[in-house]
């Protein structure tokens, strides 16, 4: 299994930090690559919460919350994804600094696909791929709740609709 792991130091209390990151269905308003989001289902936050991310390229992916720790951080397993992957989980973990700052980490575990050569790829090629796609989540992140904007592809601001 490998792993990739982001931490951000955030300019905002951990509460409202987390007020975004738990409104599950809405994670295409700090997404950088995530132009829709939507719930499955009727539940939407807590383990078993589920959401299809459908991303700037015509991709998408599945996401459940399989732990859930309210204020503190939650475990999603990704499924029906495009990525060479066997398997893939993000592990979202909040910690206070004191007001008005906090510390963000995402690790995102995976088991890629094709045995050895897989594994050459996920260390080589995949593995800084997706540590930029979550550098690009946790400044998408900052920068929505900044700014109250929408982050649309690339990490460009847009108005809220």
């Amino acid at each position: 299994m490998h792993s990739v792991t982001v931490t951000r130091e955030m300019n905002s209390d951990a509460s409202v930090v987390w007020k975004v990151l738990d409104d599950f269905s809405s994670v295409y308003k700090y997404n950088p690559g995530v132009k829709s989001s939507n719930l499955v289902g009727q539940k939407s936050t807590g383990i078993g919460a589920q959401r299809v991310c459908n991303f700037y390229d015509g991709t998408s992916l599945n996401e459940t919350i399989t732990s859930y720790v309210p204020n503190k951080g939650y475990t999603i397993e990704l499924s029906d994804f495009a990525l060479p992957l066997n398997e893939a989980t993000s592990h979202f973990e909040l910690e206070s600094l004191g007001e008005d700052r906090c510390m963000l980490s995402i690790t995102l575990k995976f088991v890629p696909k094709f045995g050895p050569l897989g594994w050459l790829m996920a260390k080589v090629m995949m593995r800084p791929m997706l540590k930029k796609a979550l550098t690009g989540v946790t400044k998408g992140l900052d920068d929505h709740i900044d700014t109250g904007q929408l982050v649309g592809k690339g990490g460009s601001l847009l108005e809220l609709a």
